[in-house]
């Protein structure tokens, strides 16, 4: 069920109605799990199942190392819940992966094995709700959170449907504290803004430029490097506006009910470094990984061959997450070596000349931006692009260009083509804008009623003259 949808506007209408007749807070709660189970359930209703079997395994264990009082009991429940996670999520998300490599392995040795391939359907929204669970045993470890007393508050926390199936990754500390307290339904201005802003994002960015990047992906060996960049473009375009667009509609209807989200992104496409990028991109994963996996490895407190261990141990795993590929683990490991050259540029740059008052300078702020920006769309290559061949294609002809500006063959003189040309370079300027001034959405939400009224009319306006013509998922639902 798609955000973007009618099915999805007559099932919230119905929760929010529900909701409301509820009043009390327990039976609100019942309301809002039941509503959560029928989202995820739209997919394939045998997956919650799943889902419920996590979440009764995390809730045991963690109770059982908040009564315990030693500290080997307490990692030994610990390790049940982590393990009894990433096996899960290891068994449907990379069980086919291991399987093909497998089999190539075989056959480079000349071993032609006829077993009957897995052919694993992959559960949407598994890693975004297993790294939910994993950190809430993790900080109950760790002592920084009470253990979930309710069953129904916790399965609330772990199936709540605006964020279940894409984010933004929520931690128990952020969310269950939220439900002690009786919520109120709130359909305010921020709400509307920031749905629409999320619904503009998808439906007319994001699907507005990717056939336009899915045409020229889909066979990068028949077009020219001006063509490549092109397509690369788009696509840096179509995967932020597609999946920031997902976490403002969520964050919009979680607001709704009452309960609110952590921000995920905040203006990408500025950052002017790698860790600068991190802190704005995903950025609930990216602290995710860094609490829970690069800190304790050891971060950069045991000297710089482990930090930059670490560093690439994270962003390998990081990109793994994402999918079971090595387009992935490749797409990881150039971010984790930007984080590695980044930290020993920052240990010699002072003995060139490069101070931080020269920093603050508006050259070196733009070059460093655009030398950024540039690595981000090398990689986002790699993560589109499938097929070893046609990936090394697409990225020779991205980094030795050829010098080739001839379009014709490409039609840019059609209305698809400039279209999608026109959306780019209008995203461009907003984002650029918003980063300065700060967003539409927020300017909108302080503006005068009539003000509001007019912007929403040009919203709707070009929501129906732009509406595609076919319903596209979200990226991020494949993870």
């Amino acid at each position: 069920m798609l955000f973007h949808t009618t099915a999805f506007l007559v099932f919230f209408s119905i929760t929010v109605a529900l909701i409301a007749i509820a009043r009390q807070h327990r039976n609100q709660k019942v309301v809002l799990l039941l509503a959560s189970a029928v989202f995820y359930m739209w997919w394939n209703p045998a997956f919650i199942l799943l889902i419920l079997t996590s979440a009764t395994i995390d809730y045991w264990a963690a109770d059982r190392i908040d009564r315990s009082e030693s500290d080997g009991r307490r990692k030994f429940f610990l390790t049940i819940s982590v393990v009894a996670n990433l096996g899960l999520l290891a068994f449907f998300k990379y069980a086919n992966f291991f399987e093909h490599n497998l089999l190539f392995g075989f056959r480079l040795l000349g071993y032609r094995p006829n077993w009957t391939d897995f052919d694993i359907v992959l559960p949407v929204g598994i890693s975004f709700y297993t790294f939910n669970t994993i950190s809430y045993t993790v900080d109950v470890y760790r002592r920084r959170l009470a253990p979930c007393r309710s069953m129904l508050d916790y399965a609330v926390f772990v199936t709540f449907f605006p964020h279940l199936v894409a984010g933004p990754i929520v931690r128990a500390t952020d969310f269950l504290y939220q439900l002690e307290a009786p919520r109120r339904i709130t359909f305010d201005r921020e709400a509307l803004f920031l749905f629409l802003r999320g619904l503009v994002k998808k439906v007319i960015v994001a699907d507005g430029v990717s056939m336009f990047a899915d045409t020229i992906f889909r066979a990068p060996g028949d077009w020219s490097s001006v063509v490549i960049w092109l397509a690369a473009i788009c696509f840096y375009v179509q995967i932020y506006c597609d999946f920031s667009g997902y976490t403002d509609m969520a964050i919009a209807v979680a607001r709704v009910v009452g309960y609110k989200l952590p921000q995920n992104f905040d203006r990408p496409y500025v950052a002017a470094s790698p860790p600068e990028f991190w802190r704005r991109w995903h950025i609930t994963l990216s602290s995710w990984l860094r609490d829970y996996l690069y800190i304790p490895l050891g971060g950069n407190r045991r000297g710089r061959l482990i930090t930059f261990r670490n560093l690439m141990l994270t962003m390998l795993i990081g990109g793994l997450w994402h999918g079971a590929s090595w387009n992935f683990v490749l797409w990881g490991a150039l971010h984790g070596l930007a984080l590695v050259v980044h930290r020993g540029w920052n240990r010699v740059k002072g003995r060139i000349g490069v101070t931080p008052a020269v920093e603050t300078r508006r050259w070196y702020r733009i070059a460093a931006t655009v030398l950024m920006q540039y690595w981000i769309l090398l990689t986002w290559i790699p993560f589109r692009v499938s097929g070893t061949h046609n990936m090394v294609l697409a990225l020779r002809k991205f980094m030795l260009f050829d010098g080739n500006f001839h379009l014709a063959e490409v039609g840019l003189g059609a209305l698809t083509p400039f279209t999608t040309l026109l959306i780019v370079t209008g995203f461009l300027i907003v984002h650029w804008w918003s980063a300065r001034f700060g967003g539409l959405d927020e300017r909108l939400r302080r503006a005068s009623p009539i003000a509001a009224a007019a912007a929403c009319v040009v919203v709707g306006a070009a929501l129906f003259l732009l509406w595609p013509p076919a319903e596209a998922p979200f990226i991020y639902f494949q993870f």
